[in-house]
């Protein structure tokens, strides 16, 4: 198979005109590589149907750069493996340095860090409830019931704890 390089000039005095044709070159190689197929043999024997050429890029890029260490490792091993996959969003990370933060007595700057974890997941469960805790303990209860309403409003692990804490809030409101 040979390889095609291109090269891809970029005039200063007309930036635009240079973008445009390397859009029309990739269109031209994407068209290419659209229309070729792929086919898998093995002793023979074909696997599966044919594919686009992108699909099989597509899965050889995901493979590197999330499975290939670990397919190496499990098929120079010769073993089952069960791989547990976790993703963890940064939004965790403010929430618990929040919580860190709220018990060492540090309110300011743990209500920063609740903060700054909605600005990266708006609505975050977790981060509304750690804020409508702290809201509620320093004397901005409508601030605290609006952010646990929230939370008491979608499925989340601290659905209950947000009912309650705003079921107690509006039984200190009527008694008042």
């Amino acid at each position: 198979m040979s390889q095609e390089r291109f090269r891809w000039e970029v005039d200063p005095e007309a930036v635009d005109a240079s973008f445009r044709a390397l859009q029309r070159r990739a269109r031209e190689l994407f068209d290419q590589g659209r229309y070729t197929r792929v086919r898998l043999r093995y002793k023979g024997k074909q696997l599966g149907g044919d594919f686009p050429l992108g699909a099989l890029l597509a899965m050889e890029g995901v493979g590197l750069l999330l499975a290939s260490p670990i397919y190496v490792l499990v098929a120079n091993l010769g073993v089952k493996a069960f791989i547990e996959v976790e993703f963890i969003h940064e939004a965790e990370d403010r929430i618990k340095e929040g919580l860190e933060a709220f018990n060492a007595g540090e309110v300011d700057a743990a209500e920063a860090k609740y903060r700054e974890a909605l600005t990266m997941r708006p609505d975050d469960p977790a981060a509304l409830y750690a804020l409508g805790v702290l809201l509620r303990v320093t004397g901005r209860r409508e601030e605290a019931m609006s952010c646990l309403e929230k939370v008491a409003a979608t499925e989340n692990p601290d659905r209950a704890k947000a009912a309650e804490a705003l079921e107690k809030m509006k039984r200190g409101l009527r008694t008042l």
